[in-house]
């Protein structure tokens, strides 16, 4: 990702060379036009925008400290906004890197479960707004607060991403004193092959909540031939279900991106079982066109039919969009 890299004036500061901490200002902006049917019909301008900051500082004998802040804005209608994406701080050494705050995929231990996502899934045309699919379909556990997370050095293409973290009671703001939860991702990667599995598992104090979730598994990969790059991911997320929703939840994704010069092309399918119904599954499918104007800027449309339940009868979300895509 491009950026600004903001460095501190020795000669008005009198900092010494070794103090001296460049930090990286660096964003996203996309504004999509959607046209929605289902569940009422609507036009609206949707965006997906973030400004960050991040830094590195060497602290010698091989070990560096690191830091990041990145901030979710309401581009569309140019308010602040209230998200705060990742906060964190920490080191990285032989060891691999530690981090501490609130955590993303994009902070530098990466994120277990949403790490092997982005690794091996092509999103259409983003995985946010209309076409999210990261939290409806693969409940991929991203961005975490009070997170504690570990990737380990890389050896012949393989890593280990690990991450803890503390999710407490409901409408507690005690959030240390509730319930936990541990991610681990295994992963490996080379020049065309992308493959992980993963494994989560929650807790609370006094056992688990009526259909809170209990333990989650994926895995995935994808391999590119050339121009054309398919993929599939599986999963099952377990639960303390009722006698009307279910134990297990099973989900899937595959699809494939076609590549050529400035062009792409991404065909989405999933389902997922509808964890508070006994027979229902969630039907997705996406197609998404891609044109690269620069290597910041980017083109796209999409279709998106979102099935949402087949036990129900007319819910299904039909989404259409055009958009454009920068990053600074």
């Amino acid at each position: 990702m491009h950026g600004v890299f903001i460095g501190t004036s020795l000669m008005t500061s009198g900092l010494s060379p070794a103090a001296a901490q460049p930090v990286q200002i660096y964003g996203l902006t996309t504004m999509t036009v959607n046209s929605i049917k289902g569940a009422g019909e609507r036009t609206e301008l949707r965006d997906n925008t973030r400004l960050g900051f991040r830094g590195t500082e060497d602290l010698g004998g091989g070990m560096r400290a690191f830091f990041g802040l990145e901030m979710g804005i309401e581009g569309d209608a140019g308010n602040a906004g209230s998200s705060i994406r990742n906060s964190y701080v920490g080191l990285r050494g032989d060891f691999g890197a530690l981090a501490l705050g609130r955590l993303d995929s994009a902070n530098p231990t990466g994120s277990p479960l949403y790490s092997q996502v982005t690794a091996i899934v092509p999103f259409a045309p983003a995985d946010s707004g209309a076409t999210a699919i990261g939290t409806a379909i693969l409940n991929a556990r991203n961005r975490t607060s009070n997170s504690l997370g570990y990737i380990s050095p890389g050896w012949h293409g393989f890593d280990v991403r690990a991450r803890y973290y503390l999710r407490g009671a409901p409408k507690s703001p005690e959030v240390e004193n509730g319930a936990k939860s541990f991610d681990i991702g295994f992963n490996y990667t080379d020049k065309n092959l992308h493959a992980g599995i993963g494994f989560a598992k929650d807790s609370r104090p006094g056992g688990l909540l009526a259909n809170e979730l209990s333990s989650k598994w994926q895995a995935g990969l994808s391999y590119a031939f050339g121009p054309v790059a398919p993929y599939a991911l599986i999963g099952r997320d377990t639960y303390k279900n009722t006698a009307v929703s279910r134990r297990e939840v099973d989900y899937w994704i595959a699809g494939a991106k076609y590549s050529q010069n400035a062009h792409a092309v991404a065909l989405n399918l999933m389902q997922r079982d509808v964890q508070s119904t006994l027979g229902g599954r969630r039907r997705r499918q996406q197609l998404a066109y891609f044109y690269a104007m620069s290597k910041r800027t980017e083109l796209h449309a999409f279709v998106d039919r979102d099935g949402v339940d087949s036990s129900r009868r007319n819910v299904a979300i039909r989404a259409m969009g055009v958009g454009i895509k920068h990053r600074f």
